[in-house]
């Protein structure tokens, strides 16, 4: 039997050989075609983004996608990381405050600014105001009961630029609103989200600008509005648990469902307001700063506990809606720009919400 086995293999062995060649050839070809695949399915994948960068640097000049591109700088930057607050809770101060009725009439309707101004209130000169300056985070109490915070260093550098370019797009979306007389105001004001219809108090939207009306458009606006409004709730949940209670009990007692936006995000450019009283649901407002370049002067004062907040840049912060408060003259001479966005829930809105079971 090994004699024939031999005999075979010698008679065979070189066609077995051409084909193992064969085999061998093919194998490596095959080896070589599929990299070239992979290649080509990586290039392929990641092209569209390659090709969406040229695109926006070759067109960047044209108004409209400068902001997209301005975005793409640093709006994709940002990680999970990036909203994680960090600090330890020692960062924090408690600050025990009074509670002032003749201050809040006192502020109540008039404009303020830190120098002497016709027509405005000097806080600076006010003695009976206590003065937060812009590097102090801290817990606002009267009695047991937390009224107010601010937290400074709320975010990353990357967070930052992030939600500064939300709020910026979303003023540039969105028309001015005017608050009315009670809220007299300087500077511009818009909002995002849902209102009540001022015909019929049936639920609506605020109406983006004509140049933002494509319904593409609106959609990157609406993810910008939408999650600016969202991370301000889930912050104030997370670090400043108290001010959304009023938020969770009212989603609780109409139905909402976690993942739906309630009321609307303000947001503002360079804007001074009166001291006044907002008729909001929403026991608690939160607000964010952003600020491009030196802005100087920049208070909010809540003279109804005594208080005014010196705000900076990359801060939180948080006030009771019907006490008295408002924003003070900004000094933005050497040509900074003051961003806020704040989000509440309006009475208005929420009767609406009530009554049309909207969601």
């Amino acid at each position: 039997m090994s004699i024939l086995i031999y005999f075979i293999t010698i008679f065979f062995w070189p066609i077995l050989h051409i084909r193992l060649g064969i085999f061998i050839f093919m194998g490596c070809l095959f080896s070589e075609l599929n990299g070239i695949l992979i290649t080509l399915i990586s290039f392929y994948l990641k092209d569209p983004i390659s090709a969406f960068r040229n695109l926006l640097k070759k067109n960047k000049n044209n108004e409209n996608l400068s902001k997209l591109l301005e975005c793409w700088y640093k709006k994709i930057k940002i990680t999970p990381k990036d909203l994680d607050f960090s600090k330890d809770k020692n960062f924090i101060k408690d600050v025990k405050v009074q509670y002032r009725t003749d201050l809040a009439e006192k502020y109540l309707g008039h404009f303020v600014s830190c120098c002497d101004e016709n027509e405005h209130i000097n806080i600076l000169k006010d003695e009976q105001i206590r003065i937060i300056d812009r590097n102090k985070s801290v817990i606002l109490y009267h009695d047991d009961k937390k009224i107010g915070a601010v937290i400074r260093g709320a975010g990353s550098e990357n967070l930052k630029n992030h939600f500064g370019i939300k709020i910026k797009n979303t003023i540039d979306a969105h028309y001015k609103i005017n608050r009315g007389k009670s809220h007299d105001s300087v500077g511009n004001m818009v909002a995002h989200g849902t209102r009540a219809n001022f015909l019929d108090g049936i639920p609506g939207s605020y109406a983006y600008k004509k140049d933002a009306s494509n319904p593409d458009t609106q959609r990157i606006f609406d993810d910008d509005g939408n999650t600016l409004a969202f991370w301000l709730y889930n912050y104030g949940k997370r670090y400043l648990p108290f001010t959304t209670v009023s938020y969770d009990e009212f989603k609780e007692k109409v139905k909402l469902n976690n993942d739906q936006v309630i009321g609307a995000v303000f947001c503002t450019k360079n804007y001074q307001a009166v001291g006044h009283r907002d008729n909001d649901r929403s026991e608690f407002a939160v607000g964010y700063v952003y600020d491009e370049g030196t802005v100087k002067d920049g208070y909010f004062f809540y003279p109804e506990y005594g208080i005014a907040i010196e705000l900076a840049s990359n801060s939180i912060w948080c006030w009771l809606t019907k006490a008295v408060h408002g924003t003070a003259k900004l000094d933005i001479s050497e040509g900074g720009t003051r961003y806020t966005a704040v989000i509440t829930l309006t009475e208005k809105m929420a009767k609406a919400i009530e009554k049309n079971k909207i969601f």
